[in-house]
């Protein structure tokens, strides 16, 4: 073939790049680290006695009463939750979808009337089978040493159960939270504060003994015999753990924890005084083998954070503690916009992580990160260097209470994630962005409700990626059909690869139903040997 006439050559990449003027940084830069302070103040130890029945209004708007229980105590709190629902613009081009639950419920066991505790099954009614297998992270120091320590007195700022959960919230003319144990003895609290250990942190956790009102809100007791069994199986030694969790014969602390919840809600006396006995030994076995080096070894054996754990961590805690209560501020999106909510569920989250190799020593960053869960799940799970940015106000204020309290609930896990960082800005036109994706290992696009034309000009975007970057996205840059032809050489989506995979239930919040996701890289050598054989650029 002889040499192509230079007015049917493909452009360089340098000549397409520069028909795109460069863009304007009009964005501010929020930056969070893994080490930042949460914003949320430490609930003070010093709680106010209840009295009356009156109510008057708290800080944030919501109403609170005047304590009327003997000995009761309780503190202020974050605004009660709300469900939410989400956006079906996201998803107005897909015909028949089901749709399922908003956000990511805090997932904890429910306390019955039966001794029998009832678990949702979260398995999706359709998943391709799936090597779980990981690579080993030979870089990747999972334990802390700076959560052995106390060098600033062990106490740290952190969001308290008690601060969601407690006696004191009225919502709607109504109490959220009673009294968990109703049938006292003389000298016990009506609603008592107690505090549990974790498996690193000197500071431990303070609950309020209560149940809410609406079935759907947090439950504090359930959170603490789901911390117990996580503390079990990734924690403590098997004799040990034999002793939290022991259901053969039932003499385990959580097994004996729930025998007295039940009790108490059946109404028997002094189930509410052998419940916080049983909690004393429990925490009193958890400092035994954080000081007997236990809990270091447990944690210096991990490579990576296995997904349960990154679970109750973030969903459970985190995003219990900050997004739930709060969750209507993301209802208020535009519709049919770039701008609107939904998000990848942790499951499939870790499977991308896999699937893209992402590890200790690389870099992830997800293009319109929303309330942050998928860069908080990047660097806890893989260690990796983890960057968000979101343009809407309301997900960008959550994601900030988020990262906020990230840094606080890893070291009460004694886990070192990696560095979180979250900017409020577009990413199109912001600078520093820009410069984390010429270096970024793995790129997460959720934009199944992006229009065309940001479709369009992200593809430029990728032109700076470095070879072998990965972009994950829920609609293609690069149809898994598109052919590199002369009439199209200089299409900017010829420098990627593309593989076409399927989506299953329980993989996003907004559907249930099957879908497809892509897997791009950066790879020009398709580009490069179709220009080789055109007689090469001049």
């Amino acid at each position: 073939m002889g040499p192509v006439p230079p007015q049917n050559r493909p452009l360089s990449f340098a000549a397409l790049k520069a028909k795109k003027a460069p863009p304007k940084i009009t964005t501010k830069v929020v930056t969070v680290n893994a080490g930042t302070k949460p914003l949320a103040k430490q609930q003070s130890s010093s709680l106010t006695p209840r009295s009356s029945a009156s109510a008057k209004a708290s800080p944030n708007g919501a109403l609170r009463k005047q304590d009327v229980s003997r000995k009761s105590s309780t503190p202020a709190s974050l605004p009660s939750r709300h469900p939410s629902n989400e956006p079906l613009e996201r998803i107005k081009h897909e015909k028949g979808n089901r749709i399922k639950r908003a956000s990511p419920a805090v997932s904890t066991p429910r306390l019955t009337s039966s001794d029998d505790e009832s678990e949702e099954d979260e398995k999706p009614r359709k998943r391709p089978r799936v090597d779980r297998s990981y690579s080993i992270d030979e870089k990747r120091d999972v334990r802390d040493p700076a959560a052995f320590t106390s060098e600033d007195g062990g106490s740290f700022s952190m969001i308290h159960a008690i601060n969601i959960a407690n006696s004191s919230l009225i919502e709607q003319g109504r109490d959220k939270y009673e009294a968990f144990f109703t049938s006292l003895e003389g000298d016990e609290d009506e609603c008592p504060t107690i505090e549990l250990q974790y498996p690193t942190a000197l500071q431990g956790e303070q609950y309020q003994l209560v149940r809410p009102t609406d079935s759907s809100d947090f439950k504090p007791l359930d959170e603490i015999e789901a911390n117990m069994k996580i503390v079990a199986e990734y924690y403590l030694d098997s004799a040990s753990a034999g002793k939290v969790t022991s259901e053969e014969d039932g003499s385990g602390f959580v097994q004996l924890l729930h025998r007295q919840a039940m009790l108490g809600l059946r109404g028997k006396v002094g189930a509410q005084s052998k419940y916080i006995d049983v909690i004393e030994k429990y925490n009193a076995l958890i400092a035994e083998k954080r000081k007997d080096g236990t809990i270091g070894k447990k944690l210096d054996q991990m490579t990576r954070v296995d997904l349960k754990l990154v679970e109750h961590i973030i969903k459970n805690q985190i995003y219990a503690r900050t997004v739930s209560p709060q969750v209507n501020l993301v209802r208020h999106y535009e519709s049919f916009s770039d701008n609107v909510y939904g998000e990848l569920l942790p499951k499939f989250l870790s499977r991308i992580f896999k699937e893209t190799g992402l590890k200790s020593d690389k870099v992830f960053i997800d293009l319109g990160s929303g309330v942050g869960n998928c860069v908080l799940q990047a660097a806890l799970e893989t260690g990796c260097e983890s960057w968000g940015c979101e343009v809407m106000d309301n997900p960008n204020q959550l994601a900030q209470l988020q990262a906020a309290e990230f840094p606080s609930r890893c070291r009460l896990w004694g886990i070192k994630p990696g560095n979180v960082r979250l900017i409020h800005g577009d990413f199109l036109k912001n600078e520093e962005v820009r410069q984390v994706l010429k270096r970024a290992d793995v790129i997460l696009v959720n934009n199944q409700a992006f229009t065309a034309e940001l479709n369009d000009k992200l593809k430029y975007v990728f032109l700076d990626l470095k070879p072998g970057c990965h972009i994950i996205s829920l609609k293609p840059f690069r149809s898994p059909y598109h052919k590199i032809k002369e009439s199209n050489v200089n299409d900017p989506v010829n420098v990627l690869s593309v593989t076409e995979k399927d989506r299953w239930s329980g993989m996003v919040s907004w559907t249930d139903d099957p879908g497809k996701w892509y897997h791009q890289q950066k790879d020009s050598r398709e580009l490069d040997a179709f220009v080789k054989s055109m007689g090469g650029y001049d």
